[in-house]
């Protein structure tokens, strides 16, 4: 039997993975012909990141014969200017963060404070400039208000604003969540593949699943997830922050993201390539 070519192994593997995002594109209008048309400038650009790192020309000719696209669509595509966009977070996440985690907003028992509107730190106003003096403190605010994350309690001199939410998870604003969406999954699969190309050290990619179970053990396990990563996460982010805050004045190219999910479903949907229903662990 003749054996499969890699480059059919791996595109076998990549179409495999493409189903739930095809599925949710089809959910909300996006069909065939508007996902090829758009995936032209993605090609051409992972064509043109692959020749800077082999430090090679760039031109249209060489794009094309990488890429597979036609030098019309090359040349086409780099009149556009496009490029691809990194979510680094929107102001009022990064407010979210220094709140849950700076020891001037934090009380000695890990909760985030009770802040007075205005006045001297700690306060919502000296919060939210820390984090910038573009956007007034009271739009911040307005925004985190409105996404459900605050609340403000009592009057005059008694108010406080109380976080109420434990994640930033904007739901009523589809822009900020499809923006987490693309981000979360960008730097997943630039982790996976990096390790699938023998990247050292390889990065953090592993799974753990199982099958054989009911529905109300699936919800436990869900909830011992989300309570573990709460913890974990808290620590990630404090530690980030007095790491940020020693490298002010040193060379600051590198970024990273963690993620972390969980997702169950019934036992109609096939197991994934290479899983068993003995509960492991999967690199």
């Amino acid at each position: 039997m003749q054996s499969k070519l890699k480059s059919d192994e791996v595109l076998e593997a990549c179409v495999a993975s493409l189903m739930p995002l095809v599925r949710y594109c089809l959910l909300e209008g996006v069909n065939y012909p508007q996902f090829i048309k758009s995936i032209k400038p993605v090609f051409a650009q992972a064509a043109k990141l692959e020749l800077a790192k082999r430090k090679l020309k760039i031109n249209d000719s060489a794009v094309s014969l990488l890429s597979g696209l036609h030098r019309k669509d090359v040349r086409e595509l780099g009149k556009g200017g496009g490029h691809l966009i990194a979510h680094s977070g929107t102001v009022a996440s990064l407010v979210f963060v220094k709140w849950i985690s700076d020891p001037v907003y934090v009380q000695k028992n890990g909760k985030p404070r009770r802040l007075v509107k205005t006045g001297p730190a700690p306060s919502f106003e000296t919060l939210a400039q820390s984090v910038t003096q573009d956007v007034h403190p009271g739009s911040i605010l307005k925004a985190m208000e409105g996404q459900g994350m605050l609340r403000q309690e009592g009057e005059g001199k008694n108010e406080r604003i109380v976080l109420v939410k434990e994640s930033f998870i904007p739901q009523d604003d589809l822009g900020e969540m499809l923006a987490m969406f693309a981000a979360n999954l960008h730097d997943h699969m630039s982790a996976a593949t990096s390790n699938l190309r023998g990247g050292s050290p390889p990065f953090l990619e592993q799974a753990v699943f199982g099958a054989g179970l009911s529905q109300s053990s699936v919800d436990e396990l869900a909830a011992l997830t989300r309570a573990q990563w709460a913890e974990c996460s808290l620590v990630l982010i404090k530690r980030a922050n007095q790491l940020y805050d020693r490298d002010k004045g040193t060379p600051q190219d590198y970024r990273f993201r963690l993620g972390h999910y969980f997702y169950s479903t019934y036992k109609g949907e096939k197991l994934a390539q290479g899983e068993s229903s003995k509960p492991g662990e999967q690199a």
